[in-house]
């Protein structure tokens, strides 16, 4: 089978949409399919594998860095781009790449296969400044786009809801199917704590806390920053590993130091995701403040690495984490009560224990061969029906 992927996020940005898009793209090509990936050309950069195909783009974004490819031009080269036979057109993206792929779904008359990633209106406010897109245009660009595809995606529950509030009409089928992991690269390792807690010299009785994400407003890093200062009120022993950049690394810094908890907190900026699961490996709880999730791909990957977790309470991961069996979902977002459940964790090494082996179990359940024998399914019977 030839897949045609279709997105406006891709290598060298590693964003959620990227690290899915990579997931399914790898295990669809060992079971031994074609995928061809579309994507907005970036300078300077250089592709390591083939199959991809760049377009010329403006960068609207700078951190993230987000980039608008113009595939329709030039025009000279739309005649070969139209007519490279697929037989499944998958677009990640209701923007420029995402109508490209309707383009080539219409001409060589195949499926169109709509993923929808990202909470689009809440990125509108947080990175557009609602100038370039707003809320309203990025709802609506979102509802047309799905109405035209033959197959929806939503990598979770909760955004099957959003989609149907938005406007997907009822007849469209919309397919549950988050993204797998490699649960072969995330796993608990203890060489692997251990090395890296040396290498950040962290004493192995240090409890450590981690979150994994873009440093953005719309991830609510903030609150774990007042979350920890509450901990530290009681267990001092503490330390939070802050995972990834963003716009608004800088300000989580200054918050850090004015909470006066700056010799506790270890920004890394950003880490290559090959090498993240040795820092979920290190730590012994994760924590994740965040609302505007679509799926949570770094909550699948801190479960699978064995941590318990404690995370406001969003629909976008409860199959994900069950409350009271792998972790804590906390309805208050307030800093002392989510702060009340960590230290319930750090005081119960039995319960922490419990947590760890649940989850683990939870994750068997999204293996990225799983997940993409799902999307296949999808596939095929699209075409069945084509």
């Amino acid at each position: 089978m030839k897949i045609g992927f279709f997105t406006d996020d891709y290598l060298p940005v590693t964003h959620g949409v990227e690290i899915s898009v990579e997931t399914f793209k790898k295990v669809l090509e060992k079971k031994g399919h074609q995928v061809f990936v579309y994507a907005p050309y970036t300078p300077g950069y250089k592709d390591e594998t083939p199959n991809v195909f760049r377009f010329h783009a403006i960068k609207v974004i700078r951190k993230p860095e987000m980039r608008l490819a113009m595939p329709f031009l030039p025009k000279y080269k739309m005649g070969s781009v139209l007519d490279f036979k697929l037989d499944i057109a998958h677009a990640h993206t209701p923007f420029s790449m995402g109508l490209l792929a309707k383009v080539i779904a219409k001409h060589q008359k195949i499926p169109l296969v709509y993923t929808h990633h990202t909470h689009y209106p809440e990125y509108a406010k947080v990175y557009l400044k609602e100038k370039i897109i707003t809320p309203f245009l990025a709802r609506f660009l979102s509802t047309w786009y799905a109405n035209l595809a033959d197959a929806i995606i939503a990598p979770s529950y909760k955004i099957e809801r959003l989609l149907r509030e938005y406007g997907v009409k009822k007849k469209k089928p919309i397919h549950i199917l988050s993204t797998g992991i490699d649960l072969k690269m995330f796993k608990k390792s203890e060489k692997n704590r251990l090395n890296l807690r040396k290498k950040l010299k962290i004493s192995p009785e240090t409890k450590v806390l981690i979150f994994v994400g873009r440093m953005g407003k719309e991830k609510n890093a903030a609150f774990l920053l007042k979350v920890t200062s509450e901990v530290l009120k009681k267990e001092p022993n503490i330390l939070l590993l802050m995972i990834g950049d963003g716009s608004y690394l800088i300000s989580l810094q200054k918050l850090a130091e004015n909470l006066k908890i700056k010799k506790k907190v270890i920004f890394t900026k950003a880490i290559p995701h090959q090498e993240i699961p040795a820092y979920y490996q290190a730590a012994d709880i994760f924590i994740f403040s965040s609302l505007t999730e679509t799926q949570g791909i770094v909550m699948l990957e801190a479960i699978a690495c064995g941590l318990p977790v404690v995370a406001l309470a969003d629909s976008a991961f409860e199959e994900i984490i069950i409350g009271n069996k792998n972790g804590f979902l906390i309805k208050k977002p307030l800093p002392r009560v989510f702060a009340k459940k960590v230290l319930e964790l750090i005081d119960n090494p039995v319960l922490c224990q419990k947590f760890s082996k649940a989850s683990q179990e939870i994750v068997n359940n999204f293996s990225e061969e799983n997940q993409t024998e799902k999307l296949l399914t999808i596939y095929k019977n699209l075409l069945k029906v084509n």
